[in-house]
Parts: structure tokens; C-alpha cells; sequence
């Protein structure tokens, strides 16, 4: 197989272009990390039941 300059160059970009995207995603996914670990919303506790709508259990 012929190792011309091009294919090298090639191969460079292409892996260069897979680097640099893990490393875009990873910096994207810690800064999601941080604005969740900081959102108020977050601490809220998840409603309950519809205390008006009580769950029946054992009636069918």
C-alpha cells in the first residue's frame, strides 16, 4: 500500500476530528453537570399522591 503524504494527512484529521469531539463532549457534559448540580428545582421534593384521589388497594 502506498503511503502518499495525503493518507497521512488524512488519517491526522480524521483523528484529530474524533479527539477533539470527545473532548467537546466531555467538556459540554460537565458543564451540564455543574448547572444541574447547582438548580434550585433540583432540591424540590417530587409531588405526592392526589390526596383527593386516594389509591384503593384490594378493591376491584
Amino acid at each position: 500500500m502506498d503511503m502518499s503524504p495525503a493518507w497521512l494527512i488524512l488519517a491526522v484529521a480524521v483523528a484529530a476530528f474524533i479527539v477533539l469531539g470527545l473532548l467537546w463532549a466531555f467538556v459540554a457534559d460537565r458543564r451540564r453537570n455543574e448547572e444541574v448540580a447547582h438548580d434550585p428545582e433540583r432540591m424540590d421534593p417530587e409531588p405526592g399522591p392526589d390526596p383527593r384521589h386516594p389509591r384503593r388497594s384490594g378493591d376491584g
